[in-house]
Formats: structure tokens, sequence, C-alpha cells
């Protein structure tokens, strides 16, 4: 059995370390309710522009590779968004998680894109070449850079390094809830196609007049529309990591005063038994000499 000492230096540790997380988790939040703000903000705007484009593909007589994609998926590049730091609970696991389950299910060779210190960190201790890196910004991302990582998968695009692009990150729903999704980027064409009849009841427009022609026009609307889906996930990803930080705090914080007033409980029995151990020695050492 542990000694006094030992038991009250094991609580004086813990209980700096629940003040450490109580820390963190009051930061946290404060950084959560911003974060959540800017999600509900851009999320409209982000679905409403998705929801053109995919409409422009279905509808769009060209055959521009950026809509209808290529005849022949050679390489196809995963773009994965995480967080640059850890205690977050399993935010970052499970979406690392769903991007190897990807990779799996993909044909091709894969062309690897990491945003956030864990990807990276991830994809480097695997031996998985990285074709671009992005650290530094995912507690607080800016459009700048949602740009940055946009014009280099469109550019992986053009050059023709990949024929598919798709895009993992964890989509924000509650601060217990984050669920990681997958959404293809490029080419911009659903990969179910709708009812074909769904057109006829005049549910969506039969075709697009483009002004001054459809390849200008694509190729100004469809690196915009990627930037702005990169920009929702690093908002989506920024809410979803404070929230999932916060609750992981949460719950380090109870566990940590939990096990603080187990072993105070246990070092209260501890020295009530050392003093009873004393009056019986002191009484039988005075039953002794009164005995002699």
């Amino acid at each position: 059995m542990a000694s006094l000492r030992d038991l009250k230096r094991q609580i004086d540790s813990i209980k700096n370390i629940s003040k450490v997380t109580e820390a963190l988790q009051t930061v946290s939040a404060v950084k959560f309710r911003k974060a959540e703000s800017r999600v509900k903000k851009a999320r409209p705007y982000a679905e409403n522009v998705e929801q053109m484009m995919r409409d422009v593909a279905k509808s769009a007589t060209g055959s521009s590779p950026l809509l209808a994609g290529r005849d022949e998926v050679r390489r196809v590049a995963v773009a994965t968004i995480t967080a640059d730091r850890g205690l977050a609970g399993g935010f970052n696991a499970q979406v690392l998680r769903r991007t190897v389950r990807l990779r799996e299910e993909l044909d091709g060779e894969k062309v690897q894109v990491a945003s956030g210190r864990k990807s990276v960190s991830f994809f480097r201790f695997r031996g998985i070449e990285l074709a671009e890196t992005y650290t530094g910004f995912s507690d607080s991302p800016t459009y700048e850079q949602a740009r940055e990582i946009g014009q280099a998968l469109v550019g992986l695009f053009d050059d023709e390094e990949a024929d598919e692009v798709h895009l993992v990150y964890n989509r924000f729903e509650t601060a217990l809830t984050q669920r990681p999704v997958v959404t293809r980027l490029l080419p911009v064409a659903q990969e179910d196609e709708e009812d074909e009849d769904e057109g006829e009841n005049g549910s969506d427009a039969s075709y697009f007049e483009y002004i001054p022609d459809a390849e200008t026009v694509l190729k100004k609307l469809v690196p915009r529309y990627v930037e702005t889906m990169i920009w929702q996930a690093l908002l989506e990803s920024a809410a979803g990591e404070h929230g999932a930080r916060m609750t992981a705090m949460k719950n380090a914080t109870d566990n940590a005063n939990e096990l603080s007033d187990n072993l105070t409980l246990q070092m209260n029995k501890a020295r009530q038994a050392q003093i009873t151990q004393e009056i019986l020695e002191i009484v039988s050492g005075a039953e002794a000499l009164s005995a002699g």
C-alpha cells in the first residue's frame, strides 16, 4: 500500500494536471464559439456554390475535363485536412482512418496532399510521399490559405498530375460530434447520375448560355468553386477541432478530479489507520507499564 507521502504527492500532481486541462478547456471554449459562428455564416454560401456547380456540370454540353472528367483515371489526388495539434480526442484519428480507407477504395496511383501537422506526420511516418503540405493555421484559417490549397489542387488537375481530386475532412455537427466526410472536388460532375427524367419535370435548368464562351467562364468559375469548398472544409475542421478539444479537456478535468477525490479518500483512510495503530501501541505500552 502506498505511503501517505506518496499519496499526497500523487494528489498534488493530479490537481496540477487538472488545472492545466481546465485552462485548455476554457481557451478552447472561447475559440469554439468563434469558429462555430464562422461555420454557420459560411455554410449557406458554400452549399449554394456547390449546388450551382453541380447544375452547371450536369447541364453543360461541353467536354471540359473540369466538368466531365477524363476518360481514364490513372492518378487520384487525396487532400486530407487535420489539426496542427492533438489533445482533441479522436478528431484527427477518424479523418486519417477515413483517408486510409479511401486510398484503398480508389483505383490508380495516389497523390497525397496534407493540411495540418498531424496529417503530415502521419503520412511521413508511413513513408507516403506528399505532393503538398500546409501547416500552422488549422485553428484559425483564412481564405488566402484556402486559395493557396485550391490553386495547388486545380494545378494538379490541369497539369494532368491527377485525374480526380478528393477532399477528406471532419464536418462539424456539434461540439461532441464531428463526422469525417469525402467530397470529390474535380471533376465537378456528380459521381452518381441523377434520374434522367429529372430534367423533364423542370427541376433543373436544361442548358446554360456562356458569355463570352464556356471554356473562359469555367476557367474562372471552377477554381473559385474549389477554393470555396476548401475554405468551408477548413472552417468546419477548425470548429470541430476546438469542439473536440474542449470536450476532451472537460473529460480529462472530470477524470482528474474524480481520481483526486478517490486518492484523497484513500489517504484519509490510511491516515486514520495510522492514527488508530499509534493509539493501540500507546495503550498497549501503558498496559504493559501498569502490569509491571
